[in-house]
């Protein structure tokens, strides 16, 4: 009887833990970015990591403590139409507990851990080069993350195809001197990250003492 009870907890947890985490993961980010003149030429974006309360972050981050950031560099311009067309791009987000981030001075953004570091491209709708009275735009591309000190948090499928969602305005109010557009949008995986703690054998088995 005990056999069979136990049994049908692990049928029960198979089910129940998955669904324990099915809350919404994503990196939430919000920056300025500066365009390329040219085909050849290169986007740059820095950023600043928020919680996404109610939802949660891939990796657990300790928002009271310490502050996170986002940089894109060298994301080539391959097409320039409608959408913009970028390939061969590097993103990465830093971990930092000294010098907050400052937009006069990105190397601020850059001076803390590298968490994860991966490859991005993507297509850039940018309204107002079609609509010359909207400053608005979106797009979407793909990170496969290669680096960082957390890679291994993830399990191997679940380090690459993420999505990375943008919502672009040269207009806005928010935009720091010197930058091109704000950036506002998203990284998310193409599942739901699970933690890497397991309940083991011999704690299930405690359990149904």
């Amino acid at each position: 009887m005990k056999a069979r009870i136990l049994f049908l907890a692990i049928v029960m947890l198979t089910f129940l833990l998955p669904g324990a985490v099915m809350a919404q993961q994503f990196f939430d980010y919000f920056g300025m970015t500066l365009l390329p003149d040219t085909v050849g030429d290169s986007l740059v974006m820095y950023a600043e990591v928020r919680d996404p309360a109610p939802a949660t972050t891939p990796l657990p981050l300790d928002f009271d403590n310490y502050e996170y950031t986002m940089v894109i560099t060298d994301l080539e311009l391959v097409t320039d139409g409608f959408p913009e067309v970028y390939a061969n791009g590097t993103i990465a987000i830093y971990e930092d507990n000294g010098t907050s981030a400052d937009y006069a001075a990105t190397g601020t953004f850059t001076d803390g851990t590298a968490l994860l570091v991966g490859n991005v491209s993507m297509e850039i709708y940018h309204l107002s080069h079609v609509i010359p009275t909207n400053t608005t735009g979106n797009g979407t591309g793909t990170v496969d993350w290669i680096g960082g000190t957390n890679l291994n948090d993830f399990a191997p499928g679940d380090q690459v195809g993420w999505t990375f969602v943008v919502g672009t305005n040269s207009g806005s109010g928010l935009l720091e001197p010197g930058y091109d557009e704000v950036w506002d949008g998203k990284v998310e995986p193409v599942g739901v990250i699970v933690g890497t703690d397991r309940v083991t054998w011999d704690e299930l088995k405690s359990w149904m003492k």
